[in-house]
């Protein structure tokens, strides 16, 4: 139910800098879907000049119907964001209902609010999710979530972004009219120091930016499981063969096996699947191995990977060429880089083989 019928914005936005590209992709969308919202650099014509604290206090105060918060360390610290809330919570007093909604970006809490007060985890529910509860709090819509084509919705490190939110983005992506360019980094549970890695935002956003405007990226887990192979034929019991016998087993990689059926095949980690996907079929899908190595290198060498991918569409005139024009230019590009790319078959899908991979990411 909107309660803001008769005021100017149906939500306003209150973060600090540094969440600046989550609260820009939240207007974007939550505007797509009919919603009136306040961001504060959509109004910087109506702000020259004047008193900030005052502006900022009427605002939040006065003018929106809801105020949703994105809470971090950052947004603790900023004294404007400190008038902001303030302003939230004298409007918190004598509403009937509830005011202000937290959006946790990280483990902040801000004072003044009740830690039993209901909120959303950017980690756990992503921006996409976020823009779902919120239109439907505010307009009672359980329809399909719209994205703009142009609004780059930023990522959440590693993946405390859900597998059904990454997998609603990227189907989204392969429904539009061009060539979908999405890449999956493959680590193991050996891997603490680059799970750690993936989880550091700022690792994660230098990653994002590598990776350009057309190529998507994200992290997957898998598992390296052993079996027993058994032993059909006869042979005579010598000590020879007791020690054969002890040893006839095999590892393999889970996500082989079941995403690509590869059935005794081990995997470097990490590794890197590149994705073509267009007119709803997976067009390209190439596995690249890397060494394990030290922290710093392995980042440098997914820098340099996605920068080069990333570059690559830029050369051929972006994501709107055929995707065999593209993978040429592709190929030929991690070829001279001295890449090493293994064919792999996926779903034919898209969507199928999104939502299968997707199940791998990390909960």
């Amino acid at each position: 139910m909107n309660k803001s019928h008769d005021l100017e914005f149906d939500v306003l936005l209150s973060f600090a800098g540094p969440e600046r590209d989550y609260a820009r992709a939240i207007h974007d969308i939550a505007a797509a879907n009919g919603l009136h919202v306040f961001l504060d650099e959509e109004f910087q014509h109506e702000i020259w000049g004047k008193n900030l604290v005052e502006y900022l206090d009427s605002t939040y105060r006065e003018r929106g119907g809801y105020v949703l918060v994105l809470i971090s360390a950052a947004y603790r610290e900023r004294a404007f964001t400190r008038v902001e809330r303030r302003a939230a919570f004298d409007r918190m007093i004598r509403e009937a209902s509830e005011y202000l909604l937290p959006v946790k970006v990280d483990d902040s809490w801000i004072d003044g609010l009740p830690t039993s007060t209901a909120y959303l985890d950017l980690r756990v529910h992503g921006v996409l999710g976020v823009c779902e509860v919120l239109v439907r709090k505010i307009r009672g819509s359980t329809g399909k979530l719209i994205v703009p084509p142009a609004v780059s919705v930023p990522r959440v490190p590693l993946g405390r972004l859900p597998g059904d939110q990454l997998a609603t983005y990227l189907l989204e992506l392969c429904a539009r009219p061009q060539v979908t360019a999405f890449g999956a980094l493959i680590y193991d549970e050996s891997g603490a120091s680059l799970r750690k890695l993936l989880r550091d935002r700022d690792y994660w956003d230098a990653l994002d930016k590598a990776s350009g405007p057309h190529f998507e990226v994200f992290a997957i887990r898998d598992v390296e499981s052993h079996e027993i192979e058994p032993f059909t034929g006869f042979e005579m019991l010598t000590a020879a063969s007791l020690s054969r016998s002890r040893s006839r087993g095999y590892y393999f990689s889970r996500l082989l096996k079941e995403y690509f059926g590869e059935d005794k095949t081990r995997l470097a980690y990490p590794s890197f699947l590149l994705f073509l996907a267009e007119r709803g079929r997976v067009r390209y899908c190439r596995l690249i191995p890397f060494q394990r190595t030290s922290i710093e290198d392995t980042f440098e060498r997914l820098s340099a990977l996605f920068s080069g991918i990333a570059s690559g569409i830029e050369e051929v005139g972006g994501p709107m060429v055929a995707s065999d024009v593209l993978w040429e230019h592709l190929k030929t590009k991690l070829l001279n880089l001295e890449y090493t790319l293994y064919i792999q078959n996926p779903p034919t899908d898209a969507g199928e083989a999104v939502r299968q991979l997707t199940a791998y990411v990390e909960k």
